[in-house]
């Protein structure tokens, strides 16, 4: 997957439980042709399952387009692409479950998502309370807040939002350069603690052979 922007952003996770058919041995149990456990009578069998689902938009557009589906319909299976012969479906598949794979795993062991950016959190410039709206608007950094269109601003129920859009920016920019200075203190800390490395070994290799220099001198 290449460092692009994610063509989705996920939004979250659910966990609903529904009756739903149960997979059988099609060689030693009574299945239909897809798999599904029959009871007597020829029906499936439902068993009350968990169902988790997605939700994500595209990531251009958190705000305009959200789309809820089950996580199991998103794994991408070549087995059931069809006439899907150049591979079109298969790959735009593959890439949307790369998106929402890291995250879905984050939510099965209790984590929170993982995204890119800076969370809102980090961030002095919006309340408790703020974060809150802007996350249920589905913005959730920093750079999400700085990178919103004039539309798209209209559509969070926030006062002041161009104001905290520019904002946003000027944080993202200051941060950018303190760690720009960061990483030259790193860097002029390595430089000197390799010169006084070299300044040590000098010493230690004069300190060696100023004895061997002398015994040649005496004889």
């Amino acid at each position: 997957m290449s460092n692009t922007e994610p063509m989705i952003r996920v939004m979250g996770f659910k966990t609903s439980y529904e009756k739903l058919p149960v997979s059988g041995d099609p060689v030693n149990e009574t299945c239909d042709h897809k798999g599904y456990k029959l009871d007597k009578s020829g029906r499936r069998i439902l068993e009350l399952q968990a169902e988790d689902w997605v939700t994500y938009s595209p990531s251009h557009s958190p705000l305009n387009t959200k789309t809820t589906e089950r996580v199991r319909l998103m794994l991408p299976d070549p087995t059931k692409m069809g006439e899907d012969q150049e591979g079109e479906k298969l790959k735009f598949m593959t890439a949307r479950w790369m998106q929402i794979q890291p995250a879905y795993e984050a939510f099965k062991k209790g984590q929170d998502i993982p995204f890119n950016g800076m969370a809102l959190a980090a961030w002095s410039g919006v309340t408790v309370e703020q974060a809150e709206v802007l996350r249920q608007s589905g913005i959730r950094t920093v750079e999400e807040v700085r990178d919103l269109t004039d539309g798209q601003l209209e559509k969070v129920r926030l006062p002041s939002m161009r104001e905290m859009r520019k904002q946003a920016k000027l944080f993202l920019e200051n941060t950018d350069v303190a760690k720009a200075a960061e990483r030259e203190a790193e860097k002029d800390a390595i430089i000197e603690q390799m010169a006084e490395r070299m300044a040590a070994m000098e010493a230690l290799l004069e300190e060696r052979t100023q004895p061997k220099a002398k015994a040649k001198d005496a004889a």
